[in-house]
């Protein structure tokens, strides 16, 4: 393993990308875990066409997926064949579902981001944040919600602001592309 000559071991920007192969879980193996959940909290544990038909996969794909998480410990099958969450499994979904949540109040409440899109980047994102950055929202989230009159000015300063780049030069987020044309408040 090639050791980080940097004090504190940061990744440096040509290595930050590499962090994403090393999540717990993929996007799809989260989605996966979470039907597996939804499926058995309606009565009886799923069997994998269940899981299939609810994520609209094919059989074959979903029985691959849900091995793929077997292997990992997640998941059990018994002798019915239905599926299972494991101890793991059920810790995991539990984080995913609660990191979803946390992004989506995040956006749709702080940001005041469309619910329909607070709800779809939610989902995108929630198996990708590391659990300190999780908790770090939590206790912003926390925090503008207070009654604190320094939140309270803070949130309402935020939702009053309408932002605007120099007509002819970038701000210092913008490289190449206006973010706030393209999709932001102006």
């Amino acid at each position: 393993m090639e050791r980080d000559p940097r004090p504190n071991g940061s990744a440096g920007p040509s290595r930050l990308w590499r962090a994403f192969e090393a999540n717990e879980i993929t996007h799809s193996g989260a989605h996966y875990l979470l039907a597996v959940a939804a499926l058995g909290r309606t009565g009886q544990a799923p069997r994998a066409a269940d899981v299939a038909r609810h994520l609209g996969v094919s059989r074959a794909a979903a029985s691959l997926q849900l091995r793929s998480l077997q292997e990992a410990g997640l998941v059990e099958l018994d002798v019915a064949q239905r599926l299972h969450l494991t101890r793991a499994g059920s810790d995991l979904v539990a984080r995913v579902a609660g990191k979803r949540e946390v992004v989506r109040v995040f956006l749709a409440e702080i940001l005041e981001v469309r619910p329909e899109t607070a709800a779809v980047d939610a989902c995108k994102v929630e198996h990708l944040l590391s659990e300190e950055t999780s908790a770090a929202l939590v206790r912003l989230i926390r925090f503008l919600r207070s009654p604190h009159p320094a939140a309270r000015a803070a949130l309402a300063a935020f939702h009053e602001t309408v932002a605007a780049c120099p007509n002819e030069r970038h701000c210092d987020f913008c490289e190449n592309t206006c973010l706030l044309a393209v999709g932001g408040r102006q």
